[in-house]
Formats: C-alpha cells, sequence, structure tokens
C-alpha cells in the first residue's frame, strides 16, 4: 500500500514537472521597439539558449532600415549603416568591417533567422532584455515612448525568400553580387593554410579535417542546428546536407578570416553551378577588398592544389 501511495505521488510529480516545462516551452517572445508592440504574423522569434533569433525584416523595419535579400545575402540600409550577412555564415560585414556571430543567420520556415541584439545594436539601438515575461525592449536614440498596444498594425510582412524574392533592389554599396572563381584574400591567409595545405581530405563522400588551432568552426543543418566544433578535434561529415564555417579572428588587426564548407551542391546560393559535380565538396570564401564584400567559390580539390602554394 506504502508503496503504491509513493508511485502515485512521483507520477503526480512527473505530470506537474511535465506540465511545467510544457508551459514554459509555450511561451513567446514578446519584442517591442519604443514600446510599441512589433508584430510577426507568421514566424516568430525563436528563443536559444538566451539568445533571441528574429525574422529581420520586422525588427530592422520598424528601427527604420531598409531590407534586401539577394543570393542568400540579407542586406540592410539604414542612412549611412550597411549591414550584410550572408545566411549560413556566421561573418557579418558592418561598413567596411567583418564581425564573427555564434549564431549565423539561417533560414528557418520560409524567413531569414537572425541575432535580434546584434542587429538591433548595430543600428545604433539599446536592447533589454525582461527573462519572467519573455519581452526585448529595443530603444531608439531620443525616443519619446508610448504604451504598447497590441492592436498596432502589423509590420509589412517579408516575402518567402526561396520562393518570392523581394523585387525591390536596396543600394548596397558594400557588397557586390555573384560569386566569382575562388581565390585567397591577399591581407591574411593564415587559416586558409592550416586548414587547407595538409589537413582537410576527401574520401568516399565524407570529408575528414581537424579544426585548426586558434580558430572557431561550427556545423549548421537543419536536422541538428547549429553544433560548435572543438579546435583541434577531428571531424568527419558525409556530403548532402548541411554546411561548415571555419573562422580565425585577429584581434589586433581588427580582422576576421574565414571559410564555408558547402556539403550540398545544389546548395541555392550556387545557382546550380555545381550540380554535375561528383566526389567533391564546394568551398566559399567571403572578404573585404576596398571596402566591398567579395564573395568566391571553388570546389575543394581545387582549394587544396591552390593552397599548397600558399
Amino acid at each position: 500500500m506504502k508503496k503504491n501511495i509513493m508511485l502515485l505521488i512521483a507520477m503526480i510529480l512527473i505530470v506537474s514537472s511535465l506540465g511545467q516545462v510544457a508551459s514554459a516551452a509555450s511561451k513567446e517572445v514578446t519584442v517591442t521597439v519604443d514600446a510599441k508592440k512589433v508584430n510577426f504574423p507568421d514566424g516568430k522569434p525563436l528563443l536559444e539558449e538566451s539568445r533571441v533569433l528574429i525574422p529581420v525584416r520586422f525588427v530592422s523595419e520598424a528601427l527604420g532600415a531598409k531590407v534586401d535579400y539577394k543570393n542568400r545575402t540579407v542586406l540592410i540600409k539604414q542612412s549611412a549603416k550597411n549591414i550584410s550577412m550572408k545566411v549560413n555564415t556566421s561573418i557579418v560585414t558592418s561598413g567596411d568591417k567583418r564581425i564573427f556571430l555564434d549564431v549565423p543567420a539561417r533560414l528557418q520556415k520560409g524567413r531569414v533567422y537572425v541575432p535580434l541584439r546584434f542587429v538591433s545594436e548595430a543600428l545604433g539601438a539599446q536592447v533589454d532584455w525582461n527573462s519572467k515575461k519573455y519581452l526585448v525592449t529595443i530603444t531608439t536614440a531620443g525616443a519619446v515612448t508610448t504604451p504598447v498596444d497590441p492592436k498596432d498594425p502589423e509590420v509589412k510582412p517579408e516575402e518567402n525568400p526561396e520562393e518570392k524574392p523581394d523585387e525591390k533592389t536596396v543600394e548596397q554599396p558594400t557588397t557586390t553580387t555573384g560569386n566569382k572563381p575562388f581565390e585567397w584574400d591577399t591581407k591574411k591567409s593564415d587559416l586558409g593554410q592550416d586548414l587547407f595545405k595538409n589537413n582537410i581530405k576527401y574520401s568516399n563522400g565524407k570529408v575528414t579535417f581537424t579544426v585548426p588551432a586558434g580558430s572557431e568552426a561550427q556545423f549548421l543543418s537543419i536536422q541538428n542546428g547549429l553544433v560548435n566544433l572543438k579546435a583541434g578535434k577531428q571531424y568527419t561529415y558525409p556530403e548532402g546536407k548541411g554546411s561548415i564555417n571555419f573562422a580565425r579572428i585577429y584581434g589586433k588587426e581588427d580582422y576576421i578570416e574565414s571559410y564555408t564548407l558547402l556539403l550540398d551542391k545544389n546548395e541555392d546560393s550556387l545557382k546550380g553551378q555545381y550540380k554535375n559535380l561528383k566526389n567533391d565538396v564546394i568551398v566559399a570564401h567571403d572578404f573585404v577588398r576596398n571596402q566591398k564584400s567579395v564573395s568566391t567559390v571553388g570546389t575543394l580539390s581545387e582549394v587544396v592544389k591552390m593552397a599548397q602554394s600558399l
């Protein structure tokens, strides 16, 4: 009898705690700009390990910025500020500077999600997080706050970048369009040597590499989300889905060197260029030249061969 009572109590506690977890998981993050609620008609803000990710258009436009989406790259323009964020990579170009994010921009449910704090602060706003209310408060300089009205009109929705690209062209002087043949950044190629010279290998449909010391690496896929990789450890990934981003930050020079290994030859940004590629994967390299972001791509076998001359 006593055992049955204890078992019943345990079951009640388990059900109760499951209900609490479900309640917490169902909480939605609310975002306000100058005390005015930002409406998200479909894709809602996500909370991942204390970071809030948001569909980029809604908050950016609420902060007075224009947003465009071209070649798998989010372009944000506000007065003299220009921000370029390529999907599935952790490198952001802001003006003539490059910034490394620990959570890259990514496509989810037909929208481009980006870290809310970075975008807001890059556009000159202040961000505060209330963990009890799941409330993000964004305040712009010189704002006159008014009470939050739940009936505020919805912000202009973002077109699905996969199905209906935005037809408006936003002037973006800091970014060139299209992918050029792979080339090294003449300013820095230390990580390139460590990664491609005598390290990364392709064999039997799999890529094997050791993350170079002093660098950051992340694997990103729809199935697994974002996985941080450890420097000095060896990894093996099959070709197919996902991408791997490698970056090294040169703090004293205020510079970042980065490469992205695309395991999917049908990745949208490649525009079918490598659809007939066999026994190889693709390497993308973005860098800044004359205050412009340059995107270059090539096959892994080509890049490894080129690395021998570095």
